[in-house]
């Protein structure tokens, strides 16, 4: 037996941008041992019943409890604390009783992996925005806002129940069902299949997607996949292993606990108001109020213990760069606004903005060219060009790209059943799956779990055809899909929790066929759980779902009006057009709507973040040091980055003072604790959840940004 590489070879991502390899996979939790990479029927068994589980609860929990939510980020907090409860209660009761029961390391990689994909479904990932999008401008149309003449007459009858004077599934899902009336089940029935279909078709594209990438950033490029370090960890359980066990490691229950007492402290606050709250960062704008400081608001600095141990993996090339570029951003917006070249806070919807969004599109781009030998092999592999390589866990490379083929145009051929020409639709499909790629990318490579951005597929679409090019009916059609695909600004994205379960699969000796397989049938039992859940909380809830949380009033406001506003605009630019053609002449382009017009500075600066993405990559590889570039990918939203840089820069400092001063040992020793306190973080959110459903507490404390 060869003898063990020193810590620092077994930790390349100390430096530079390469996973770590020192985790090897567990093979046994407790009595029970597996000669092979399959999950047992007790993993599949367990895994369900927690999917079910989770979708149950969730609309409960994230719609009427409110506080910190489950569904609105990519932080699988309920899979994290799922995991840690079977690894602490479950696997060691029963392998203390010496049963026949035991979990095995693969069984509890699957139960993470299915839980931790289907979490948003039935909250901010699927379900808030499909049945807003679809039905909230029935409810809250009205004479002022003209949405019944304007937006309503566009939208397919199949996509929505309709009231009628008998049942009225629409009132009664806002404003809560009247007694002695029963849940309309059925009206819901239809629409919901034929939205489900296309959620599936989208499903299919990630499944396919990742499982084609998946062996290029985790075996070629060997990403950090750094939530996908935590469950690695935490399966090596109490008992024995290559490495030691997670649970019997202080520092990692040193994290565990320290971050869950932190949490606990304050949430005591919420029911004794003796208790005083720890501060969790500070508002910086007390010190800058006067100009021409006022010119960098806002500006906070929070801290988050999951971000700083996240980017405590991270390598420092890239936790340097989720900061440094933050501080460069406000830099910059401060000089062109004090410069006269832009006003005050249109950095938050301006050039920067786009810049960061042809930044990811640079990124995606890029890692599809990385991988291009990867895909081209595994397309000769699919056709018959190429033998297939004898020993892999993975789905054949034909079913992948058949899968993704097949979905891709299934998805086509949705959106032309709905009256959609097939230019829009493909490019609403390529935009989106772009976007996709890029933003697993930074999950995978940056450890971010929450991220946003503001372009849409349909906004993307109308830099290059307007609204008024592709009609009302077809605006409203395509406006209602890619918001209901897109979800909350794209921060509850499906496959990148899709990918660090491929990964961690890898990492622990499970087959990564059954894995898919299941995190496959577990979405389709979400869909199913989540329309009994959803339903019943809404019509359940006191005063129905407009009294549970902006999702299911403002929000729909606010889409139905800006869906308004440019459906009047296409009527008020075709009559203009009618009577200029009538004439026999042109309208001229200051009569134009903005819905007619083409905003060519956006494509300019879009086009200015993919070359600056692209200068980065060659300067870093060909030439010199130069800031890892994921930072200037953040600024497509950057919400996020204002809530996180101080954590980034937080979790950068202690990892670099802790390399200056005991070097790489020093990392992997400690590396648990950090592991830890994301876990307790995870704890304490569902504990204290727990906590406020029994004290029926619906406003408490957000431990989580957002």
């Amino acid at each position: 037996m060869s003898e063990p590489a020193p810590p620092h070879a077994q930790s390349p991502e100390l430096h530079g941008h390469r996973r770590m390899l020192s985790d090897l996979p567990v093979q046994t939790i407790g009595m029970t041992t597996l000669p092979s990479e399959n999950p047992t029927w007790r993993g599949w068994v367990l895994g369900f019943f927690c999917v079910a589980a989770i979708c149950l609860v969730i609309p409960y929990f994230d719609f009427v409890l409110r506080g910190t939510m489950f569904s609105n980020s990519m932080f699988p907090a309920s899979s994290v604390f799922i995991l840690f409860a079977l690894c602490v209660g479950v696997t060691a009761l029963l392998s203390a009783y010496r049963t026949a029961l035991g979990l095995t390391s693969q069984d509890l990689v699957l139960v993470f992996g299915m839980t931790m994909v289907v979490n948003a479904i039935p909250g901010c990932g699927f379900w808030v925005f499909w049945v807003t999008q679809t039905t909230g401008g029935y409810f809250f149309k009205s004479p002022e806002n003209n949405y019944d003449k304007l937006v309503l007459p566009h939208i397919p009858e199949s996509w929505a129940p309709h009231d009628n004077e008998t049942i009225r599934p629409i009132e009664w899902f806002y404003t809560g069902l009247p007694p002695g009336k029963e849940i309309p089940w059925g009206a819901w029935v239809g629409p919901y299949i034929i939205w489900c279909l296309a959620l599936l078709m989208i499903f299919g594209m990630i499944f396919a997607l990742c499982g084609l990438l998946r062996r290029q950033w985790s075996d070629h490029e060997q990403l950090t996949f750094p939530l996908a370090q935590l469950p690695q960890d935490m399966v090596s359980g109490l008992y024995g292993g290559p490495t030691a066990p997670f649970l019997k490691d202080r520092l990692a229950l040193w994290g565990i606990g320290l971050t869950f007492l932190f949490h606990s402290w304050n949430n005591f606050g919420d029911y004794f108001s003796q208790v005083p709250r720890i501060p969790q960062g500070a508002d910086l704008h007390q010190y800058l109020l006067e100009p021409p400081l006022n010119a960098l608001l806002p500006v906070w600095a929070k801290i988050y213990p999951s971000v700083i141990g996240l980017t405590y993996l991270l390598s420092l090339e890239i936790s340097f760069s989720l900061w440094f570029y933050f501080l460069a951003l406000k830099a910059i917006a401060f000089s062109s606004t004090q410069s006269g070249l832009l006003p005050m806070g249109k950095y938050w919807s301006g050039p920067f903005v786009d810049q960061g969004t042809g930044a990811l599109i640079g990124m995606a781009v890029g890692a599809l060219y990385m991988a291009r030998y990867e895909l081209g092999g595994s397309f000769l592999e699919a056709i018959g060009k190429r033998a297939q390589r004898q020993e892999t866990s993975d789905p054949s490379p034909r079913l992948l790209w058949t899968m993704l083929v097949a979905c891709f145009a299934g998805s086509v051929a949705w959106m032309m059943w709905m009256g959609v020409e097939p230019v829009y639709a493909l490019s609403m499909l390529l935009f989106l799956l772009l976007v996709m790629v890029g933003m697993t990318r930074l999950s995978c490579e940056g450890g971010l779990f929450f991220m946003q951005m503001t372009v849409f597929p349909l906004n993307f679409v109308n830099l290059f055809g307007t609204p008024v090019n592709m009609g009302a009916t077809q605006y409203v059609r395509l406006a209602i899909w890619d918001r209901v695909m897109v979800a909350d600004w794209y921060r509850v994205l499906f496959m990148p929790n899709v990918m660090n379960g491929l990964h961690l699969a890898s990492r622990t000796s499970l087959r990564r066929r059954p894995l898919m397989a299941a995190m496959a049938c577990a979405v389709v039992v979400a869909l199913v759980v989540s329309f009994f859940s959803m339903l019943t909380t809404a019509y359940k809830a006191p005063g129905g779902a407009t009294q549970m949380a902006w999702y299911f009033k403002d929000h729909p406001i606010s889409e139905y009006k800006s869906m308004a506003a440019t459906t009047s605009q296409i009527a008020s630019y075709e009559t203009k057009l009618a009577k200029a053609e009538a004439e026999q002449r042109e309208v001229p382009y200051s009569d134009l709507p903005d819905a007619a017009r083409r905003d060519w500075w956006r494509v300019f600066w879009i086009g200015l973040g993919m070359g600056f993405m692209f200068l980065s990559l060659m300067l870093r590889r060909f030439f010199f040091w130069f800031p890892h570039p994921i930072g200037y990918v953040m600024w497509m939203g950057p919400y996020p980055d204002l809530c996180l840089w101080f954590s980034f820069f937080i979790g950068w400092a202690i990892k670099l003072t802790l390399l200056k001063f005991g070097g790489s040992r020093m990392y992997m020793r400690t590396k648990r604790f950090f592991i830890g306190i994301v876990i307790g973080e995870a704890c304490a959110i569902v504990v204290w959840k727990l906590v406020a459903l029994f004290a029926n507490n619906i406003n408490g404390i957000n431990i989580l940004p957002g």
